[in-house]
C-alpha cells in the first residue's frame, strides 16, 4: 500500500487526487505510527502546498501533528501546524478544518496539562460539528474526542450510545486505533452496568468478518482479543473468554515494555486471573495473580493507565483474591480484614463481577450496617446484586420460619432480572435451597433447581456447577431418589480434585444430615 500512495503522490495533479490519498492516508495513519508514514504524510503535504490547495493542506496538517503527537519533543513544531490550520480553516471558513483543528487542539492542549485552553477547544469543536451538514470524518473524529474527554474528566457513562456510534463507523471504515481505544472505554461501561448484550453484540459484529482480525496490525488485534475475552467473561462464558485473553496475552508479552498498548496486557492478565479462579482452576489463578503483582510493582504495564482505569483493575484484582481464599477450608473472613475493607472502600466508584461481588458480600462477614450502607449506594454494581443485599439485610434479623421464607422470596424479586445472566439466576436460586434446606423444607428444592438439570453446561463456573449438582441430587433424594446421596459424595470427590476445601466440607455436613435422615427411615 505504501508504494501505491507514494505512485499516487508523485502523479497527483487535482483535489480530488488529494482527497483520494488524504481518504487513503487516514486510515493508514490511524493504524500506525512511525517514520515511513510521517515521509509519506509530508510528501502529500509538500503537493498540497505546490497546488495551493487548503483543504488537503488543513487535513494533512491533522495526520501530521497526531503522527507525532506522541513525540514530546515535537511539541512546538506540533504547535506552529495547528495554528496554520486554524488559520487556513477560518480564511476558507471550513468547518470540517476548525472542526479538526479544535479537536486536535484539545488533545495537544490537555496532554501539556492547559486543562482550561483544553475545554475551550473541545466546545469550539463541537460548536463547528453541530454545522456540519452530514455525518463523515470529521463528525466521528470530534464526537469521539468529546466522548472520551467527558469519560476521562466526569466519569459519564452517558457517552456509550455516541461511542458505540464512533466505534461502528472506526470498524467499517478500518480506523482500528480508534476502534480500540472506544471498544477499552465501552469495556469499562458494559463492565459497571453488566450490559451483555450489547458487548456480546459487538463481539459477534467482530468475529462475523471472518478476515478482520488476520487484516489488522497484531498490536491491535491483540486488544480486539482482550476485548472479546472480556466480553465473553461478562456473559460468564469462560472457556472462550481464557481462549480470547490468552491470545491477548501471547501477542503483547513480546513487546509489552515498547506498545502503547501496555496497559491491556495488564488489565488482560487481571482478568485472566479471574477467568481462572471462576473455572476453578485456583493454582492457575494464583500464578498469575503474582504475575500481575509483579507487573504492578514493575511500573511499565501501568505507564499508560489513568488513575481510574488502574483503581478499577485493582479493585476487580481484589475480588478476585478475596474469591480464591474464601474458597479454602480454613477461610476466616477476619485475616483478611485489610482486603476486605480496601474493597469496601472501593465499591461505590468501581466494579467487579456479579458472582464475586455476591460471593464477597456473602463471605465477608459485613454488619447490617454495613450492608444497608452498601445497598444505599444505589450504583449500577450494587443495583445488580440487589436482591443479595436485602437477602443478607432480612436473613441478619429473622428468628421465625415465616420470616426465613420472606428473606427466600426476595432472592427471587431481581430489580435487573432482564440483564442477569444464567449464571447469576442459577446463583440466586441456589441460595435460596440452602435457605430451604435450613428449615427443612426439602419439597422445595427439586422444584426450583429441575429447570437447571439439563442446562448445567452453561453454568461454567465451577464451583457453582458442582454445588448445584450436589443439590439437585439433595433435592432428588429428598422427593424419593435413593441414589442421591452417593451422586453427592462423587461431588464431594469433585471438590477433593479441584481444590475447594471450603465447598467440601460444607457438602459433607450435607450429606452428614442426610445420614442421619436416612437412619431414621429404616425399620
Amino acid at each position: 500500500m505504501f508504494q501505491d500512495i507514494e505512485i499516487l503522490i508523485k502523479q497527483v495533479k487535482s483535489e480530488e487526487n488529494l482527497k483520494a490519498i488524504t481518504d487513503k492516508l487516514r486510515i493508514i495513519a490511524s493504524n500506525k505510527k512511525n517514520a515511513d508514514i510521517s515521509k509519506l504524510i509530508d510528501r502529500a503535504l509538500a503537493k498540497s502546498r505546490n497546488l495551493n490547495n487548503n483543504i488537503a493542506i488543513i487535513n494533512l496538517l491533522e495526520l501530521k501533528i497526531k503522527q507525532n503527537f506522541h513525540l514530546d519533543a515535537n511539541i512546538e513544531e506540533l504547535s506552529i501546524n495547528l495554528d496554520e490550520m486554524i488559520e487556513l480553516a477560518t480564511k476558507i471558513d471550513y468547518v470540517e478544518g476548525l472542526a479538526l483543528a479544535y479537536t486536535t487542539k484539545w488533545g495537544i492542549e490537555k496532554s501539556q496539562g492547559n486543562m482550561k485552553i483544553s475545554t475551550e477547544s473541545l466546545a469550539k469543536a463541537i460548536d463547528n460539528v453541530s454545522k456540519l451538514d452530514s455525518k463523515d470524518y470529521a463528525y466521528y473524529i470530534c464526537t469521539y474526542s468529546f466522548a472520551i474527554h467527558e469519560w476521562l474528566v466526569n466519569r459519564d457513562a452517558g457517552v456509550e450510545d455516541r461511542l458505540e456510534e464512533c466505534c461502528n463507523y472506526f470498524y467499517y471504515r478500518g480506523f482500528y486505533h480508534g476502534l480500540v481505544m472506544g471498544l477499552g472505554i465501552l469495556a469499562i461501561i458494559y463492565l459497571q452496568t453488566q450490559n451483555k448484550e450489547k458487548s456480546m453484540k459487538l463481539t459477534r459484529k467482530i468475529l462475523g468478518r471472518s478476515d478482520f482480525l488476520n487484516q489488522i496490525p497484531s498490536e491491535i488485534r491483540s486488544n480486539i482479543h482482550f476485548f472479546i475475552g472480556f466480553s465473553q467473561e461478562l456473559s460468564f462464558n469462560l472457556g472462550k473468554a481464557e481462549e480470547h485473553l490468552l491470545e491477548a496475552k501471547r501477542i503483547l508479552k513480546p513487546i509489552y515494555k515498547t506498545s502503547i498498548y501496555s496497559s491491556y496486557y495488564l488489565t488482560g492478565l487481571s482478568y485472566l486471573t479471574a477467568t481462572y479462579a471462576l473455572q476453578g482452576k485456583l493454582e492457575l489463578a494464583q500464578r498469575q495473580m503474582k504475575e500481575v503483582d509483579e507487573l504492578i510493582e514493575e511500573g511499565i504495564a501501568t505507564k499508560n493507565l489513568d488513575n481510574f482505569s488502574k483503581e478499577q483493575m485493582n479493585h476487580i484484582f481484589n475480588l478476585t483474591k478475596f474469591y480464591i481464599q474464601s474458597r479454602l477450608q480454613n477461610f476466616q473472613s477476619r485475616s483478611l480484614q485489610k482486603l476486605v475493607q480496601t474493597i469496601l472502600a472501593n465499591i461505590h466508584r468501581y466494579y467487579g463481577n456479579a458472582i464475586f461481588f455476591s460471593e464477597f458480600l456473602l463471605n465477608a462477614d459485613l454488619t447490617s450496617e454495613q450492608l444497608v450502607e452498601i445497598r444505599n449506594l444505589n450504583n449500577p454494581s450494587t443495583k445488580r446484586v440487589e436482591h443479595i443485599l436485602n437477602f443478607l439485610i432480612e436473613k441478619a434479623t429473622q428468628t421465625e420460619e415465616k420470616q426465613i421464607v420472606n428473606s427466600i422470596s426476595i432472592l427471587k424479586r431481581r430489580p435487573v432480572e432482564e440483564r442477569m445472566t444464567f449464571v447469576e439466576k442459577a446463583f440466586a436460586d441456589l441460595l435460596a435451597t440452602q435457605e430451604y434446606y435450613r428449615i427443612n423444607r426439602f419439597t422445595e428444592i427439586y422444584p426450583l433447581l429441575k429447570k437447571y438439570e439439563n442446562q448445567l453446561h452453561r453454568i461454567e463456573v465451577l464451583e457453582l456447577r458442582i454445588l448445584m449438582e450436589a443439590f439437585i441430587q439433595v433435592g432428588a433424594f429428598k422427593n424419593g431418589d435413593p441414589l442421591g446421596p452417593a451422586l453427592q459424595y462423587m461431588a464431594i470427590k469433585k471438590c477433593k480434585q479441584y481444590g475447594f476445601s471450603g465447598l467440601e466440607k460444607k457438602l459433607a455436613n450435607y450429606l452428614m444430615m442426610q445420614g442421619t435422615d436416612i437412619i431414621k427411615t429404616m425399620p
